[in-house]
């Protein structure tokens, strides 16, 4: 019998008989020359001829594609020759273009060249000397399944053990089911410590506090951690400074020099995104409400606002009262700061106005450019799963993850694209993939480590995770439901409860086996008498670049478009066709480049009444749904998510305010735990765009794409350097 063949690169591997047959099934698939039950049949053939060819030897990949196609010719079924003839060169010019891109290296898994581009310049290990890739996506797939595994070893698993975890770990991330976040791929089982992107750090309101935190985030942004700070808990502008008995020049000041900061940092290399937080009790929040209105300020930074409920109530009362501040529990008037051209404040005067007068300010500016985005305090905190900690007070750049200081969220998604079967959820495999998931990000939590104390303490005493989803999108579309009906939000909700449910329970299984996670006392918990191995589970992150290396739409977002481009490095506009769509247009047999062209122009298909309704309603996409239903959609999420939801909702170009001011009120109402809008062409610079007559249509297969891999948004390239317009990630090549 044949047990091994030799493949292209060398290797010597099993012999599957499955793989041959499956080859033949795909060239009948193209001719239907046959029926596909025969190709069963003809591999035992192709088998029996190598056993006779191949005795004392190992057959190589091509003796037995040769093999193949002398067995189609002699059985006459020629059309299915000449398509797996076909196949092959197809097949061999792939493998050119990934050596290509890969410096060398081939996969066998089925990734775009779009997503070898991403896991070539992210992802791949790389010789520490000459930084050169010194492994395929399918070895950077098997190191992460074995260090993750191998971290069995400190609970005392046996080899069995540690080879089943192995197995499972490799096969849901070579089967596009779940991955880590692109940390972990990049790092773990690396020269480089293995570090998350979701960190919250506090600022101690005096000068030693404010710069030992910028030291500490210098460190962290260096290995590449995405960072949050509370910056209500630094003294309003104007206050007098107890030990130099000079005058507070208040938050936004320090905003701008951690800004600086961390502007020469990512000269240097690669480093994170950031999230500025400010409480609207805060006196100065008008100064940071406005301190990014122009597009361009304070790059370095997301800013978002923290709105209590009391806030709320103001606005829902439509009250006329003026809004009372308050730091450190002392009452204060609102603040109207006054800064010279360089930033520096030329006076501070005490002003009257109401909550919905500030919370006009904060639509306003959100209309214009999409920032700042609002955060619901209390709502968060309704929700700490560890209050012994105290009060959460911040998030990370996405919005998605709540922390104490020092916390630290290590991200993971599940692909739901792979869970449709006969047209239905498949809830048990999605159940099975969710329990290796949470074992392999527990595991994550035991490999990491950082440069910063504060950082290892606080996230080793809670071992939080962040399992959370992309394709969700895709998963639609391949069920049939729309986005935004009724059908599509208990979709939303039930995919999401599975998860939390399925999550929480192999928790407490992993509590059993491994023991609480040390803050446990301080937590929810304690309380409820359940041993929980992770202080929370789940959240829904933007998956910017894994959502790109997976070809599925990011986190829990609808398309933008279901024909546009994308601009890349170099000035391409690589072109997009939605998969799903064209799928289903070719097996209605009404698929035709005229059609496509057509779409092209507004991205929707909507009002084509040459598609029949039924594509029409599913096929849905960001600027189709109303800003109600994208806001009802996050809530559906949420309502089963421990932290919270990284999701824009869209408006479309002619919003008006009073329509956006609506849409923060529901977000509040829906228990969201925060809202980021963006009105369509508001700022210069998109990164996703419709195709226009004069934008030229390149594959979509190669170039550089200047996605952002963190939050989606545009990167602008100069001088080397890769900088986003929106989360200030960085990457510098020189």
């Amino acid at each position: 019998m044949i047990t091994k063949i030799k493949k292209r690169d060398g290797s010597v591997v099993h012999f599957d008989l499955f793989k041959i047959q499956n080859a033949i099934v795909k060239a009948v698939d193209v001719t239907e020359e046959f029926d596909k039950k025969i190709s069963k049949i003809l591999a035992e053939k192709v088998l029996n001829i190598l056993v006779y060819k191949f005795k004392n030897k190992i057959p190589s990949v091509e003796d037995i594609q040769d093999t193949v196609e002398t067995i189609l010719i002699a059985e006459n079924y020629p059309k299915t020759a000449k398509a797996y003839i076909l196949y092959r060169e197809e097949h061999a010019k792939i493998r050119e273009r990934q050596k290509e891109i890969l410096h060398g290296f081939t996969t066998k898994l089925p990734f775009t060249d779009n997503a070898l581009i991403v896991i070539a310049e992210r992802y791949l290990k790389r010789d520490g000397k000459t930084g050169e890739i010194i492994e395929s996506p399918d070895g950077m797939f098997e190191r992460t399944a074995r260090t993750l595994a191998n971290a069995e070893k400190a609970y005392g698993a046996s080899k069995e053990k540690l080879e089943k975890y192995y197995r499972e770990f490799l096969s849901v991330l070579e089967n596009f089911e779940f991955t880590p976040a692109g940390r972990t791929l990049a790092n773990v089982g690396s020269d480089t410590p293995l570090v998350a992107n979701c960190i919250v750090l506090h600022i101690d309101d005096s000068m030693s506090g404010i710069f030992q935190t910028l030291k500490d985030a210098s460190l962290l942004q260096q290995a590449g951690s995405g960072l949050g700070f509370p910056f209500h808990l630094l003294r309003p502008a104007g206050m007098r400074a107890v030990r130099s008995k000079g005058i507070a020049s208040g938050p936004v000041s320090f905003l701008r020099v951690y800004n600086e900061a961390f502007g020469i940092i990512k000269q240097q290399g690669r480093h994170g995104a950031n999230m500025a937080v400010m409480s609207v009790e805060h006196p100065d929040i008008l100064d940071f409400i406005h301190c990014k209105e122009i597009e361009g300020e304070i790059r370095n930074f997301n800013i978002s606002v923290g709105i209590t409920d009391r806030f709320m109530k103001e606005i829902e009362n439509d009250s006329n009262d003026p809004w009372i501040c308050e730091f450190n529990g002392q009452k204060m008037p609102l603040h109207k700061i006054t800064r010279d051209k360089y930033g520096t404040v030329i006076d501070v005067i005490p002003i009257t106005m109401t909550a919905k007068e500030i919370f006009q300010e904060i639509v306003s500016c959100a209309w214009g450019n999409g920032e700042p985005g609002i955060i619901f305090l209390d709502t968060v905190n309704k929700f700490n799963s560890v209050p012994g900690l105290g009060r959460i007070e911040a998030c990370n750049p996405c919005g998605e993850q709540f922390l104490h200081d020092g916390d630290v969220c290590n991200l993971g998604s599940i692909n739901l694209e792979k869970f449709e079967k006969n047209h239905k959820l498949d809830e048990k495999k999605l159940e099975k993939v969710v329990r290796i998931a949470v074992r392999m990000l527990d595991n994550v939590v035991d490999l990491s480590d950082f440069p910063v104390e504060r950082v290892n303490n606080t996230f080793r005493g809670n071992r939080r995770l962040g399992l959370g989803v992309m394709g969700f999108a895709d998963l639609l579309y391949l069920l049939g439901i729309p986005y935004n009906s009724e059908e599509g939000f208990k979709m939303g909700e039930h995919v999401m409860k599975i998860i939390n449910e399925t999550a929480h329970d192999e928790s407490q299984k992993l509590a059993k086996e491994k023991g609480v996670f040390p803050n446990f006392k301080l937590s929810i918990y304690a309380d409820k008498k359940i041993k929980m191995r992770n202080a929370a589970l789940t959240t829904v992150a933007p998956t910017g670049t894994i959502s790109m290396v997976f070809d599925v739409a990011s986190g829990m977002e609808p398309y933008f478009a279901l024909v546009y481009y994308k601009q890349v490095m170099g000035g391409k506009n690589l072109y997009y066709v939605n998969k799903h769509l064209e799928r289903v247009l070719k097996e209605r047999g009404i698929y035709s480049e005229e059609l496509i062209t057509k779409i092209s122009e507004t991205g929707s298909v909507q009002n084509m009444k040459e598609i029949p309704k039924d594509i029409r309603d599913t096929f849905v996409v960001a600027m189709d749904i109303s800003a109600e239903d994208h806001i009802r959609m996050q809530a559906a999420f949420q309502k089963y998510t421990d932290n919270a939801i990284s999701k824009t909702c869209n408006f479309p170009h002619d919003a008006t305010q009073t329509e956006v001011m609506k849409g923060y009120l529901l977000a509040w109402k829906l228990g969201c735990k925060g809202v980021t809008v963006y009105r369509n062409g508001s700022r210069e610079e998109q990164v996703l765009n419709l195709v226009s007559k004069d934008v030229k249509k390149e594959p979509s297969d190669s170039g550089y794409s200047d996605i952002c891999p963190e939050c989606g948004g545009k990167l602008e390239i100069k001088e080397g350097c890769a900088t986003c317009a929106s989360c200030a990630y960085s990457y510098c090549s020189i």
